[in-house]
Parts: C-alpha cells; sequence; structure tokens
C-alpha cells in the first residue's frame, strides 16, 4: 500500500529530526466518517501542544483550521518530519497518522474540520479551544 499523506502548507522548509520541547503528551484525534473525535480540543496557551491525528475511517480525511496557519508547526509521519510557518491542510489516506506540534500564542476558540466535499456539512468539524 503506498503511503501519501499530503500537507498543503503555507510554505516548507525541512530540518533534520532534533529533540523538541515535549508536553504531557499527545492528544489523540480520530478521524472517522464524519467526525473528529474528540470534536473539541483543550489545550494551554503557552505550552507545547502535539495533536496526534489517526484516520481511522475508510475514505481520506482533512484536519483544516485557519487557526493553525498562523503558528509555526512541526508536523510529522512516518516518512517525513517538515517545520513550517504555518499550515494550510493535514490530509490522512485510511489508517494513516500524522503528528503536528505548535505553541499556541493567544486565547480563543478557533473552528477546525475536514474541508472534503460534503464532510463538513455531514458534521466533521469541531472547536479548538486555547485557555
Amino acid at each position: 500500500m503506498k503511503h501519501t499523506l499530503l500537507l498543503l502548507l503555507a510554505a516548507i522548509v525541512t530540518f533534520p529530526v532534533a529533540s523538541a520541547e515535549r508536553g504531557p503528551g499527545p492528544i489523540l484525534v480520530e478521524m472517522v466518517e464524519f467526525a473528529f473525535h474528540p470534536a473539541t480540543i483543550r489545550v494551554r496557551v503557552g505550552q507545547s501542544v502535539t495533536l496526534r491525528f489517526v484516520n481511522r475511517g475508510q475514505i481520506a480525511h482533512q484536519f483544516v483550521a485557519d487557526f493553525m496557519r498562523t503558528v509555526p508547526v512541526i508536523a510529522n509521519d512516518s516518512m517525513m518530519r517538515v517545520e513550517v510557518p504555518g499550515l494550510d491542510s493535514l490530509r490522512l489516506q485510511p489508517g494513516e497518522s500524522a503528528t503536528l506540534q505548535f505553541v499556541p500564542r493567544r486565547r480563543g476558540r478557533f473552528q477546525f474540520a475536514c474541508t472534503i466535499e460534503g464532510h463538513q456539512e455531514a458534521g466533521m468539524r469541531g472547536v479548538l479551544d486555547i485557555y
């Protein structure tokens, strides 16, 4: 099975893998037809956050959050590691997984969704709650 991870990025800069500041552990976010579990993700402002996305569905899903376009992100999967000044989307095929690591710098409630046609409308959306 060919491994495909599509990251549509504001810019791509690759760096060698280095140790990163670790928070209390990754937050698992499962993607299924047609939901994110959990649909509300609560994180602290100023603390390193690692979101581990796993597509447990039967079709491709993606994570899109306008907030993520404004935050430096480290994205990892089994094939690569990239560090970018902002992330447009993370797309995973069935069975794939990836992590996003970032430090939120402002408080607020920010919407996210799967923007593949019809998925958001079917309920595949959520909130990133930064407190």
